[in-house]
Order: C-alpha cells, then sequence, then structure tokens
C-alpha cells in the first residue's frame, strides 16, 4: 500500500506541466455504512455462554445503517480541460447495526426475548485515487469522480449491549477481523464555494468478510453512503 500512495503521488507531481492548479483539501467524512450480501441480517441474538466464558453475537454483520465517520487528506489536479484526477488517504470507522432480539442460555438451553443491538466496528486507513471532470469551472464547480478505495483494516470488532425482559444486562466484545484489505469501486460528486466545500459518494466492497468460514452461506460485503465536508488548504 505504501508503493501505490507514494506512486500515485509522484504521478500528480510530475504532471503539473498539463495541469492548471492543485488543490489540497482536508476533509471530515461522515456517512452510513452497512453489510450486504446473504449472510447480512437485520437481526439476530445474542450467546451468553458461561461454557465457553463469554458472549457473543450470533451474526453480527448487520444489514441495518450505522454512523460513520473519520477524516481524510485529498489532492486534486485541475487541468486546463477541467479533467480531475488525485488521491485521498485517510482514517474511517465504518459501523453497521443489528437489532438484538433473543438471548440464548446456553447451559439452561433457554432463549428469552430481549431487545437491544450489536455494532461492527471496522477501522482502517484509507486510499482513493480517482479521476473525474469538473462542470461549470467558472461559476459554481462541481466535480464528477470515479475510483476506488483500497482499505488496510486495522481492526473489526463487534459491542453488543442488550436486556432481557426481567432487567438482566448482556453485553458482547468480540474481535471479528478477517480479512487485511478490502476493494471497492467508489463514486463521488462534490461542490466548492470559496474554501469550504460538501460532497457524497457511494462506494460498495469486493471482499467477502466471512471468507474461510465453512458451512452454509458465508457472505458479507461492505456498503457505505458517504457525505463529508472540505476545507482547502491549498
Amino acid at each position: 500500500m505504501k508503493k501505490l500512495v507514494l506512486l500515485a503521488i509522484v504521478f500528480v507531481f510530475f504532471s503539473n506541466s498539463y495541469a492548471q492548479k492543485t488543490e489540497l483539501r482536508v476533509s471530515l467524512d461522515s456517512g452510513l455504512s452497512a453489510f450486504s450480501g446473504k449472510s447480512a441480517e437485520s437481526s439476530s441474538f445474542i450467546l451468553a455462554s458461561e461454557t465457553i466464558g463469554y458472549g457473543y453475537t450470533n451474526n453480527p454483520y448487520g444489514s441495518k445503517n450505522a454512523l460513520s465517520y473519520g477524516i481524510s487528506l485529498n489532492l486534486k489536479r485541475v487541468t486546463k480541460v477541467n479533467f480531475i484526477y488525485g488521491i485521498g488517504v485517510g482514517y474511517e470507522d465504518l459501523r453497521s447495526k443489528t437489532s438484538i432480539t433473543t438471548i440464548f442460555k446456553d447451559i439452561a438451553s433457554t432463549v428469552v426475548p430481549a431487545s437491544g443491538e450489536t455494532f461492527m466496528n471496522v477501522n482502517s486507513i484509507n486510499v482513493n485515487p480517482f479521476a473525474g471532470y469538473r462542470f461549470n469551472a467558472d461559476k459554481f464547480p462541481i466535480d464528477l469522480a470515479a475510483g476506488f478505495d483500497i482499505a488496510n483494516i486495522l481492526s473489526a470488532k463487534e459491542k453488543g449491549d442488550a436486556t432481557d425482559a426481567s432487567g438482566n444486562k448482556y453485553t458482547t466484545s468480540r474481535d471479528r477481523k478477517t480479512i487485511s484489505t478490502d476493494f471497492r469501486p467508489r463514486i463521488q460528486i462534490s461542490t466548492d464555494y470559496k474554501k469550504f466545500g460538501v460532497y457524497l459518494g457511494y462506494s460498495f466492497g469486493l471482499r467477502n468478510y466471512l471468507d474461510g468460514y465453512v458451512g452454509g452461506t458465508n457472505e458479507a460485503y461492505s456498503k457505505i453512503f458517504r457525505f463529508g465536508v472540505t476545507y482547502q488548504v491549498l
């Protein structure tokens, strides 16, 4: 990944003879993320296991959206014919949600109703090379760009919290990292006013987060609807 970032930066800077200007922006990122695929579910249950000494969510790969956040630095070239290209590098915490409806107690083999939710938190360093076109460049610029995310996944953890009808509380905290890299095609539209800007984007993952699991159907892919604000520092 380091070689890819260095190569992209070198490419951007050495193309100066074709460029009209360079823009460097800091971006505060947010959005809604979830999992898609046959294994992504809107609800699940917590196994409260006295046998193994801890509890876990049976399926934490939630299909419900949860608020995500991040920060990034974006370098963009705008050519004389309004072609744009560049790269973004940043940190992000993608979250998804699944509702908890029951608690399964393995010693007594009983199932009790409950209410709560489990979040999956996927923390990563994200690299986003892109290219596109700037419309209406002389008045109110609108940039339409396509590219892809290369996400170096630092961690993936489930955090669950539920309460049964008797008021008993159940929590989960478990490592769920299964892959080290996710690859996501991405499309984005942005606009600027002076030094400030806003953007909307969408990306979908091609790597299966249940890769290596055996038995049954095991498919869970990331999907992210992004939005954020930017500030031009150069």
